[in-house]
């Protein structure tokens, strides 16, 4: 790829959405070329599944609640990841594979092997080169969660109405994909001031940016 990929990970009310655009517009002003997406998203079809996963009348089991997050994936992939990053883009998601891993295989009990099978092809084999894991406590999730309802009068979604154990093995999940590819991982706390995570952020991305040999000549990599 000739882009460049950043996604966010962690579980319910870490900030991903808050930080993925301070990220976007940080670069942006150092005159980059970025994109945000999300998902489930990143294209027509993906945001009408997405409709269909949040909505909490929507019960379903956990295989089939994972084949339309990969469903989502494989359009999110082919119509908007590829030929984007194939252009030179640097590319920020709002959740990607790794999710799954999280949700679908640790939190539901599916197969690793499977979901990480599945993944590949949905993907066709894009990776992302760099992962920022915001770490929260199952507690203060759901604390956090409840006060955004209140505040916005939000119906919670399918995936917010899960128990706290539900939650406490997806976080159990991320941290061991954290410390299975502490290359690609960046481990954020995120209980820290929204502004102090976004400069950590910004220089961690700045850096791995200056590696390149499309960005590094840009003398606005510097913060």
């Amino acid at each position: 790829m000739n882009g460049f990929f950043i996604t966010f990970e962690g579980i319910e009310g870490t900030g991903k959405t808050t930080q993925v655009k301070a990220l976007q517009e940080a670069l942006s002003k150092k005159s980059l070329p970025v994109l945000t997406t999300r998902e489930p998203g990143g294209s027509s079809l993906g945001d009408k599944i997405r409709k269909l996963l949040a909505d909490p009348e929507n019960e379903m089991s956990a295989l089939t609640e994972f084949l339309l997050f990969s469903s989502a994936r494989a359009e999110h992939a082919d119509k908007f990841l590829r030929p984007w990053l194939e252009e030179g883009y640097i590319i920020i998601s709002d959740r990607f594979t790794d999710s799954s891993l999280a949700y679908q295989s640790f939190g539901r009990g599916i197969p690793e092997s499977f979901v990480r099978e599945v993944n590949s092809t949905a993907t066709w084999g894009i990776a992302p080169n760099l992962t920022f894991y915001l770490d929260l406590m199952p507690e203060e999730s759901v604390k956090r969660v409840k006060m955004r309802l209140e505040e916005t009068e939000e119906v919670p979604e399918r995936l917010e109405r899960e128990k706290i154990g539900f939650f406490r093995k997806v976080r159990d999940g991320y941290l061991a994909l954290v410390e299975d590819e502490p290359t690609r991982f960046r481990y954020i706390d995120g209980t820290l001031p929204a502004n102090v995570i976004h400069e950590k952020i910004l220089s961690i991305t700045l850096a791995e940016l200056k590696k390149l040999k499309q960005y590094n000549s840009l003398n606005t990599l510097d913060i």
